[in-house]
């Protein structure tokens, strides 16, 4: 990455209204509007947007024209009289593609601008006139092909000569400002005994399902199946927030609390088995013995909701509530409705007196607890199988299910409030979902280590996982993701093209840190094209060689593509997939993901990132994600091109087809249907 195709160095392409513009509505009080509430009262930036869809994009030039002027002669014109007095034209054109679904890559919107460059010219604001290209991505207007995502590119070369070597691409990936509420569920974020009704029918028709499979599974003749069974192990990270444990029971610590909970989860899914059933209470005894094995612990990054996005949940519990969609005790329970009120109002930034008229009152607190819960560690660890059962249930389904459903959410095992937070008061998530997947861990399933399968083997398995991952990492963001986390620093996107925003933004100012041509080879967080310069430099010597007798004491090639340092001064791990993982826990870590309480979406999800690693490690897959990027000779730039036109043109029906395959399907088809969010 360099001044050419450095998306953070001037000119810079900026997008109004903006993904950021939106959410952070969400995020902050806004005093402008009558209310002091964001969502829904959106500023003058949105009417043509609101009216029509209209969607801009800007090129920023700066500030600093005549810097500009000597970096654009340089870069376009391979040599120049050392007169600089003569007059240069280049070619701006700045192009808008649909991306993430069929027909992808298609062409919506365009133009272009002749420059002509001239350090001579005093007037250098004419130089760089006001330039930008608009379209529409309007929901109501049937006749418009709508994509969940779009690209807008910059080109500036020699007039005349718009493919030519010489000359500067900037990248811009521009989400549809989501407007108004973000499309959860109040279940999806919130829980409280009673809120709910049929809830505990629910956490009853769990437990009787899973022992119902479990007995099944335990009298299925082995003989039935003929198909090779493999299981590949995974680790679950939820994060939540609730109220600090208040000693009650003897429960110091939410770790106390939640084997409480299991305890009393226990007995209750026993009473539900009959006496003489020696088989079902042993199984029942064995499910939350499984359960005994999840552990609590704390995220101090993990917090609650931005002021108004709070003040958004509690209206919609409020009106849930008086609308006798609850439970009736909890309508007439006023002890239980101010605890509830200080899970959803309470956290670090307080909320304005302004917003809280209607409870007044009650002294909301500013401290929360961040629970943390983690499904157990190796050689328990839960694991899929494959190929996977059609409904998508098995052991860690059943698991999955019970801790939510059958602990947390079960107001026969526990009476405290669980909440997921979705937008922080940066404009990021408030809380997500990570699924570590094993890949060099012996001692979780698939039981493997490096050096059974052959160190070149596994090192391009792993790579074919990743370039994988890479191409469909914004298909997934778009189509699997709520808006709260499209462009989340946690997780960032992994664009081929290079980063588009900074750590330090807020997201409604992503993109307007600004690198100097010098300071972009420092770049280390999200820099995809430096770790892509590594691995290739890493295989050019393997390429077309059998396996050698290595140094018992060298490197093997899998330790030197992973190497930890290089990742860390790169891409490091604050991406949609973390790779740092590998060399702690042997896992790669899929961080793209809200967190919700519909354990159904959370096993559907755990199956994706379970079966993404499964079908992308296979060799049938190398053919298309990975040997067009590193195979034969190709060189650095052709590999690096090809991956970028590769996750340019992915779509959510390639992804599919991938995935659910009806002669090898990696994950139920029914998981893959329960993660699309419906956007419009």
């Amino acid at each position: 990455m360099n001044f050419t195709n450095c998306n953070l160095c001037h000119p810079k392409l900026t997008a109004s209204p903006s993904y950021g513009d939106a959410i952070r509505y969400h995020a902050v009080e806004s005093e402008s509007h009558e209310n002091g509430v964001g969502i829904n009262c959106y500023g003058d930036e949105f009417k043509e947007y609101s009216s029509d869809g209209t969607l801009r994009v800007d090129v920023d030039w700066g500030a600093n024209h005549v810097e500009l002027c000597r970096q654009l002669i340089d870069t376009c014109f391979s040599s120049i009289n050392d007169d600089t007095s003569s007059t240069l034209t280049v070619l701006a054109q700045i192009t808008v593609h649909g991306i993430g679904r069929r027909p992808a890559m298609a062409l919506l919107a365009s133009n272009s601008i002749q420059i002509d460059l001239s350090l001579q010219n005093a007037n250098t604001a004419e130089m760089f006139p006001p330039f930008d290209v608009k379209w529409r991505h309007d929901i109501n207007d049937e006749t418009l092909q709508l994509y969940p995502e779009y690209l807008v590119r910059l080109q500036i070369s020699h007039h005349g000569s718009i493919n030519h070597d010489h000359g500067i691409t900037r990248h811009l990936h521009v989400a549809p400002p989501p407007i108004g509420q973000l499309g959860f569920r109040l279940s999806d974020v919130i829980w409280s005994p009673g809120l709910f009704q049929g809830d505990q029918d629910h956490s009853n028709e769990i437990a009787d399902s899973v022992l119902l499979r479990r007995t099944a599974d335990e009298n299925k003749d082995v003989d039935d199946s003929v198909v090779e069974i493999r299981r590949r192990g995974f680790g679950l990270e939820l994060e939540t927030v609730q109220l600090p444990p208040d000693a009650e029971n003897d429960c110091f610590t939410h770790q106390q609390h939640y084997i409480q909970s299991v305890a009393r989860a226990r007995k209750w899914h026993l009473n539900r088995v009959s006496d003489d059933d020696d088989d079902g209470i042993k199984r029942v005894n064995e499910l939350y013995d499984e359960l005994l094995l999840w552990n609590v612990s704390h995220d101090l990054y993990v917090e609650n909701a931005a002021p108004p996005t709070r003040l958004d949940v509690y209206q919609q519990i409020m009106a849930h509530i008086k609308s006798n969609q609850c439970d009736p005790k909890l309508s007439n329970d006023a002890e239980a409705i101010r605890t509830l009120n200080e899970l959803v109002l309470g956290g670090r930034v307080e909320m304005p007196a302004a917003l809280l008229e209607d409870v007044s009152k009650q002294k909301i607190p500013t401290s929360q607890a961040s629970p943390e819960y983690k499904s157990p560690l190796p050689p328990h660890e839960l694991y899929h199988t494959f190929p996977p059962p059609q409904d998508g249930h098995d052991d860690a389904s059943d698991s999955i299910r019970l801790v939510l459903d059958g602990v947390l959410k079960n107001a026969a095992a526990s009476s405290r409030d669980v909440a997921v937070p979705t937008v922080s008061d940066i404009g990021q998530s408030g809380t997500s979902i990570h699924v570590h997947v094993n890949i060099t861990n012996p001692t979780a399933w698939p039981r493997e280590v490096v050096t059974q399968r052959g160190d070149i083997e596994a090192t391009l398995s792993l790579l074919s996982v990743i370039f994988g991952w890479i191409c469909f990492d914004r298909v997934i963001g778009c189509h699997f993701n709520m808006p709260n986390v499209w462009r989340d620093r946690s997780f960032a996107p992994m664009y081929v093209t290079g980063p588009e925003f900074s750590w330090n933004e807020v997201s409604w100012r992503h993109g307007r840190s600004t690198l100097k041509p010098e300071q972009v080879k420092h770049v280390k967080l999200n820099n995809l094209q430096a770790w892509f310069e590594h691995v290739h430099s890493c295989l050019k010597f393997t390429r077309g060689e059998e396996k050698k007798e290595q140094d018992p004491t060298s490197l093997s090639l899998f330790e030197v593509v992973f190497d930890n340092e290089v990742l860390i001064n790169t891409i490091s791990r604050w991406n949609s997939l973390n790779l740092l993982s590998l060399k702690q826990y042997g896992t790669i870590e899929f961080r793209r993901m809200h967190a919700t309480l519909d354990s159904d979406f959370v096993s559907a999800w755990t199956w994706f990132c379970v079966g993404f690693v499964e079908k992308f490690s296979h060799a049938s897959m190398f053919d298309r994600y990975l040997y067009p990027f590193v195979g034969g000779a190709t060189s650095m730039e052709a590999g690096l091109q090809r991956l970028a036109n590769a996750q340019n043109n992915a779509t959510i029906e390639d992804l599919y087809e991938i995935m659910c395959n009806e002669d090898d399907p990696s994950m139920p088809p029914s998981a893959f249907d329960k993660l699309i969010c419906n956007r419009y």
